[in-house]
C-alpha cells in the first residue's frame, strides 16, 4: 500500500508546483500550497516519482525552486524550503516520524556498596 503524497510549504509565500511520475500511465499531480501549510493527495498510487518542481510567489516576483529529481523514488513526503532570500529548494522528507529510542535504565549500585 502506498503512502499519501504530501507537500509541505515551509516558506512564508504561496507555492505551486508539479509532481511528475516515471510512466505515462500515471498522470502528474499539480499542487497549490498556502504559506506554512501542507497539501496532501490520497491518490499517490504506486508510480515512482521522478521530479517535484515548485514555483514560489514572493513580493519580489515568482521564483523557481531547485527541483527534487530522482530516477524513480517511492518516497511521498516533500518540502519546499527557503535556503536564502528568494533561493528555494524542494527536498525529500522522511516518511516516518523520528522516534526517540527507548532508554532502559539499569542501575547496579553494588560497586558502591562494596567495602
Amino acid at each position: 500500500m502506498s503512502q499519501p503524497l504530501e507537500i509541505v510549504n515551509s516558506t512564508d509565500h504561496i507555492v505551486k508546483g508539479e509532481v511528475t511520475y516515471m510512466t505515462i500511465f500515471c498522470t502528474s499531480h499539480y499542487f497549490f500550497v498556502k504559506p506554512n501549510s501542507k497539501w496532501k493527495s490520497e491518490k499517490r498510487g504506486i508510480c515512482p516519482i521522478v521530479e517535484v518542481s515548485a514555483e514560489i510567489k514572493t513580493p519580489r516576483g515568482i521564483f523557481t525552486a531547485k527541483p527534487f529529481i530522482s530516477i524513480g523514488t517511492t518516497h511521498s513526503r516533500f518540502e519546499v524550503v527557503e535556503l536564502r532570500e528568494n533561493i528555494f529548494k524542494v527536498i525529500r522528507m522522511r516518511n516516518a516520524e523520528t522516534k526517540k529510542p527507548a532508554v532502559i535504565k539499569n542501575h547496579n549500585h553494588s560497586f558502591i556498596d562494596q567495602r
